[in-house]
């Protein structure tokens, strides 16, 4: 398993933060309601981790993906993260 080098998004405010966690939700995994911690997405049989941290003070939010298959590239996750932060309000930076 290959990893991404993190990302760092701004705007990340409570309703931007709740908003990705709505999304997720919509697409069957969970982002846990903690500033910062692990989540996984399972889907077509490809597993992908990501760690976060949120930061409510300077309204940042820095995803990573720890653990993804070779052959998925880390622009591609890259792009599907920031078209959902773009949904929900944030900006990637």
């Amino acid at each position: 398993m290959a990893s991404c080098q993190p990302w760092t998004y701004l705007g990340g405010n409570q309703q931007v933060f709740q908003a990705l966690q709505s999304a997720g939700r919509k697409r069957g995994f969970t982002i846990p309601t903690s500033s910062s911690g692990i989540f996984t997405i399972h889907t077509s049989g490809v597993k992908v981790n990501f760690r976060y941290s949120w930061n409510k003070s300077n309204r940042t939010l820095r995803l990573e993906c720890i653990s993804k298959p070779a052959v998925i590239s880390c622009s591609m996750i890259k792009s599907i993260a920031d078209k959902m932060v773009l949904a929900s309000g944030g900006t990637p930076k």
